[in-house]
């Protein structure tokens, strides 16, 4: 099995939003593709319905959100 490289901000298109849920999952919105989940370092659709007002968060930085992606591999 091939391992997961990190993704580099390049990856994502203008206008993508990097956030946290419930500190140890990293999710981003695509303009126009909807949310994905990165947690090991694979993505996958993410079903934005179970984000609520208080389980996430933007990420500090695209580092941080990478720096959660690295802790899930």
């Amino acid at each position: 099995m091939k391992k997961p490289t990190l993704p580099v901000q390049n990856d994502f298109p203008p206008g993508s939003s990097f956030a946290i849920k419930e500190f140890d999952v990293p999710l981003v919105h695509i303009p126009g593709k909807g949310w994905f989940n990165w947690f090991g370092g694979t993505p996958r659709p993410y079903d934005a319905t179970w984000l609520k007002v208080d389980n996430h968060w933007a990420a500090d930085s695209f580092e941080a959100w990478v720096a959660i992606i690295a802790d899930s591999l």
